[in-house]
């Protein structure tokens, strides 16, 4: 999965040297598609890390996540650091019924959201409980604190947090991924299809020069 992942991001940069930048006729209409397969492909992956999988790669079922969702409670409550306000503003997800009203699309929209203002609202976290030095060296709480303790509650409110947005989402992720593949596989089909034949015009062309020579 990762070198698929590798190879499909690096060869629109190869491709984009290899042509000099100039996307014209059918090797043109291939890069596009090239590029819109390696941008499908990115959202792909990141629906495919929404899924919660065991070390095996076996994807959890819900009986499953809701226990280890139970057990990050259970620590999180026996932790005296900060308060439960303080880590309800980052705990705090959409209900159910909000999921099923929005739609997948708008779904996955606010699950992305989440996602980015998780960072930020660790680093808050981490400045409530720091010394003003401390956020210094921290920056701002954005990079680990000195601190160990306030690092172990940190890294529980990270899991707590992913895995109950992944549960409230897990539907819809379920639905889109579906969604994904069936536009995904025919870009890339389509792509390899004008790529085999920009290789096999270019190469009879060039033997025709040759012949003339």
């Amino acid at each position: 999965m990762d070198f698929h992942v590798i190879a499909g991001i690096s060869a629109p940069i190869v491709i984009a040297f290899h042509a000099s930048f100039k996307f014209r006729g059918i090797a043109g209409v291939a890069f596009w598609i090239m590029l819109a397969v390696a941008f499908s492909g990115i959202v792909g992956r990141y629906l495919y890390s929404q899924i919660p999988r065991s070390l095996s790669a076996a994807e959890l079922s819900m009986n499953e996540l809701e226990s280890s969702e139970k057990e990050l409670t259970e620590a999180l409550s026996a932790q005296s650091i900060y308060s439960a306000d303080q880590l309800k503003r980052i705990l705090e997800v959409p209900s159910a019924e909000h999921i099923r009203r929005i739609g997948p699309l708008l779904a996955i929209g606010e699950m992305i959201s989440l996602d980015l203002r998780l960072p930020f609202q660790v680093a808050a976290l981490r400045r409530a409980s720091s010394t003003l030095a401390g956020n210094l060296r921290s920056v701002g709480g954005l990079l680990s604190s000195v601190n160990p303790e306030v690092e172990r509650v940190v890294r529980l409110v990270r899991k707590k947090a992913s895995i109950s947005r992944r549960v409230v989402f897990l539907d819809q992720t379920h639905r889109v991924f579906h969604l994904w593949h069936v536009i995904h596989r025919p870009f890339s089909y389509a792509f390899a299809v004008l790529a085999i034949f920009h290789i096999v015009v270019v190469m009879g062309l060039g033997f025709v020069g040759m012949g003339f020579r």
